[in-house]
């Protein structure tokens, strides 16, 4: 398993890749970027030479952090089965804290989910973990992630979650202007093409 790298910390989003899920998802890997993390996630690679979950295992080895949303572990409307991925991910970078040894006991991770105790009805064996609930709102998602990234990195100077949050929506404002000067649209951008996009705002507005 790699170790993780000391240069810009790096933060491993677990979390739907689902169009619903989207205004959620785009404002965290926002808020991770934005503090200065490096935002990493299976979408980052598009590769038939890698076994999906190799590639996912190498992103948690290499990452400090690990955001976990499990608001998404409900039956599917038209399987009627669970989604289990999450969870599963979330055991995998917990299984790595746990047993991975030295260079892996220091990771850190926060568990989102709607409700900060729905999670007692499936996984009972999480009692004890303090859960965040964003309510489904990114502004929410925002502040819990800003909070204990600060909190965990123990990097000082970073601006407040009420502040991110004004930034989060000035960019939004202003992303399909970047996306036409960079030839790209707002709904076919890929997770490389919107982190991108993203540090190039915050180079042009710091």
């Amino acid at each position: 398993m790699p170790k993780i790298s000391h240069t810009t910390p790096a933060v491993f989003i677990n979390c739907p890749f689902d169009a619903t899920y989207g205004r959620l998802f785009d404002a965290i890997v926002f808020t991770v970027i934005y503090l200065g993390f490096e935002a990493r996630c299976a979408l980052e690679r598009d590769t038939g030479t890698q076994e999906r979950l190799k590639k996912i295992l190498e992103i948690i080895g290499s990452c400090q952090f690990g955001i976990h949303d499990l608001s998404f572990m409900r039956l599917d409307p038209v399987t009627k089965l669970a989604r289990h991925n999450m969870a599963f991910e979330l055991g995998l970078f917990l299984g790595c804290c746990e047993f991975g040894g030295t260079a892996h006991a220091g990771k850190s991770c926060v568990i989102l989910d709607r409700d900060r105790f729905r999670f007692q009805k499936s996984l009972s064996d999480f009692s004890g973990r303090d859960i965040k609930g964003h309510g489904g709102d990114p502004k929410r998602a925002i502040v819990i992630v800003r909070d204990w990234l600060h909190t965990e990195s123990k990097l000082s100077e970073r601006p407040g979650g009420v502040f991110v949050v004004m930034e989060y929506k000035r960019f939004r404002r202003q992303l399909p202007g970047l996306c036409k000067r960079s030839k790209l649209h707002v709904s076919e951008l890929a997770f490389k093409d919107y982190c991108d996009l993203v540090e190039t705002w915050i180079r042009a507005n710091a």
